[in-house]
């Protein structure tokens, strides 16, 4: 990856956008009504959802680095 300032500027407004985005939209996760889901499928979206958004947001930072 060729390091320029326009790379630098998307990196850096990028990062900012996820620090800004993601505890809101982890509180609203957290925050959702699952009473009347299945317990599986409530785990799914408790747990299981939130740990593949940050995976999501870390490779999409990483992937043209490798």
């Amino acid at each position: 990856m060729e390091l320029s300032a326009r790379n630098i500027i998307l990196s850096a407004v990028g990062f900012l956008l996820v620090a800004i985005l993601t505890p809101i939209a982890m509180d609203e996760l957290v925050a959702a009504n699952t009473s009347g889901w299945e317990s599986a499928v409530a785990t799914v979206f408790s747990v299981v959802l939130p740990i593949v958004y940050i995976i999501g947001i870390a490779y999409s930072f990483i992937k043209d680095a490798l």
